[in-house]
């Protein structure tokens, strides 16, 4: 039994225990595949090499070696760039190596591909955990139906998560009787913009505005995970791009403002942000998913390249070349996109 039986069958390797979770389970055994998985088998889509290097990389699994099975199914997605049976099986091994992040732009990318894999999506709720993603794991379990086999065991596991973690926070958040919040807050309030300390001054909205090194300085909400890339649109609105939370956010030109722009299945791991000034779009550079997608203002995107090797930054000229830096590849593309 191999790939073609969309068993992934390197589940049957993991083990959870990095995650405090136990294992679930596996897919349907080849005897026991539904009627659509059957169909799926019967339609010579996919080519045969590549599923022969998913079932040569699912054997050397069983044996422990994964960084070599995950050789072999990168050359099967080199034949088929969305074969969703070595999507899965990558994102299942980076999962038991610990390599969460990889391992969620795995399963991000096989969900572009067929949003409706509930097996895949489950998985990608147990990277979630493995990041500490909590909030985005419960968020993401809500797209599983109930009666799929293992969503009582990842639903249960989570919830007791969530509960010791709310205990620890509330344990870490108890008050200092040294110093109230009061005090500290008049303490920050009574230092100037220039004094030594260089302390900034928030204001109510949670910016601050000061001198760093006799440089006038005012900054942006400090409540991105991982900003990355940043642009302003004709009206100087601000969009970043936040890598870890996937989605481009945007600030009010007042700096008053701060809502979420655009986020979904086609943002993983954006790192690179453009705007185009002849289209009024957006451009955004996925780098755990090779692609780079667009964005109209009203937030709709659609991906526009595929196949990059870890894109991080971006540049655009006046003809409308496109300069892309790849880290994979550690070269800088040049593509006429207009």
């Amino acid at each position: 039994m191999g790939c073609l039986q969309k068993n992934y069958f390197c589940i049957l390797l993991i083990s959870l225990s990095v995650l405090a979770v136990p294992l679930f389970g596996t897919r349907p055994a080849a005897s026991e595949t539904t009627k659509d998985s059957q169909k799926a088998k019967t339609t010579p889509k996919v080519n045969p090499k590549a599923f022969q290097l998913c079932e040569l990389a699912v054997k050397i699994a069983a044996k422990g070696d994964y960084d070599t099975a995950i050789v072999y199914l990168k050359r099967a997605l080199v034949i088929e760039p969305k074969f969703a049976d070595a999507l899965f099986n990558i994102g299942s091994i980076h999962r038991v190596k610990g390599q969460f992040e990889d391992s969620y732009a795995s399963f991000q990318q096989l969900l572009v591909i067929n949003p409706f894999d509930h097996e895949a999506r489950l998985e990608k709720i147990l990277t979630l955990i493995g990041m500490k993603s909590y909030d985005r794991a419960a968020e993401e379990l809500k797209k599983v139906p109930a009666n799929q086999p293992r969503y009582g065991a990842v639903k249960s596991s989570l919830d007791k998560l969530k509960t010791q973690l709310a205990k620890q926070t509330k344990q870490n958040n108890k008050p200092n009787t040294s110093i109230t919040a009061t005090e500290s807050r008049k303490q920050i309030e009574e230092l100037s913009p220039n004094s030594s300390s260089k302390q900034p001054i928030y204001n109510s909205q949670g910016f601050y505005k000061g001198s760093i090194n006799n440089k006038s300085i005012q900054q942006l909400p400090q409540t991105f995970s991982s900003p990355t890339g940043i642009v302003t649109d004709d009206s100087d609105n601000i969009y970043v791009a936040n890598f870890l939370t996937n989605s481009i956010e945007q600030i009010s030109a007042d700096l008053r403002k701060k809502s979420i722009f655009a986020s979904g299945d086609l943002l993983v791991g954006p790192s690179g942000l453009i705007y185009d000034k002849s289209t009024k779009e957006f451009l955004v550079s996925n780098y755990k998913s090779g692609t780079i997608v667009s964005i109209d203002r009203s937030g709709k995107m659609k991906v526009l390249i595929e196949d990059l090797e870890k894109p991080y930054s971006m540049f655009m000229d006046e003809s409308g070349k496109l300069y892309v830096s790849e880290q994979g590849k550690k070269a800088v593309s040049v593509i006429d996109i207009h």
